[in-house]
């Protein structure tokens, strides 16, 4: 197991970025070293944030290689989100903190791409592209707990899983319309996120998965909670 990530990271990945990127880039830590809670293997999560970062996303991730590079940090545990101060200023607030101000708006957001993702699996699945289907099924799923947990003021767990992330939703909320989509597709949710997890690497689909069947999963747990989401914003008077 790793070490503790260490504040020199992000000193040394300062320096780095102000190199490359000019006097005005700035490294905000996230995430668990930020809040004093990391432990050994946590990965540190900074966002780099400048007004000359390129908007190609293949420049950023050849910008964040070459930062880690400079400043003699492992890649592997390191996340380098490169960002603008205007995107800083929806995105970083919501990442550092799930009480921001600006929490609905990535709640919503995230609901709407996991509608979008939702809509993908199923298209995939009719047109017998059984990997993208299990990829955006996947996705669709975890976008929209984690919209979820997030309204609540959650910090979503750090894992793909989509049990535990359900299970997470079960235990925060005490709804045991989640307890019952659990107990439900429990085999359904973990072939799905294996699924995902394989179809990155080439090794999916097996002929033994009913793609379909992950979707229809897939579907009724979005809607579900989904709805339970929407419902709690219109609780909240839209603040």
């Amino acid at each position: 197991m790793g070490s503790v990530p260490s504040w020199e990271w992000v000193r040394r990945l300062g320096k780095a970025a102000r190199r490359v990127l000019g006097e005005d880039a700035r490294v905000v830590p996230f995430g668990s070293v930020a809040k004093g809670r990391a432990v050994p293997g946590s990965d540190l999560d900074v966002m780099v944030v400048s007004e000359r970062a390129p908007s190609s996303f293949r420049e950023r991730a050849r910008i964040a290689y070459e930062l880690c590079e400079e400043a003699g940090v492992p890649e592997d545990r390191v996340d380098v989100l490169i960002v603008r101060p205007k995107d800083f200023e929806v995105w970083g607030r919501m990442l550092m903190t799930s009480e921001s101000d600006d929490t609905r708006a990535l709640v919503e957001e995230l609901l709407e791409r996991g509608e979008r993702f939702l809509k993908l699996a199923v298209e995939s699945e009719e047109r017998g592209w059984n990997d993208l289907a299990a990829l955006h099924a996947h996705q669709a799923v975890e976008l929209t707990i984690r919209a979820a947990l997030m309204a609540l003021g959650e910090t979503p767990p750090r894992t793909h899983f989509l049990g535990k992330l359900l299970g997470r939703l079960h235990q925060v909320t005490g709804k045991d319309a989640f307890g019952e989509l659990s107990r439900r597709y429990r085999w359904e949710l973990r072939e799905l996120s294996h699924a995902w997890f394989e179809a990155r690497y080439g090794r999916y689909p097996g002929e033994d998965v009913d793609v379909g069947e992950l979707v229809e999963a897939a579907r009724e747990v979005v809607e579900a909670v989904r709805d339970y989401v929407l419902k709690l914003i219109d609780a909240r008077g839209g603040g």
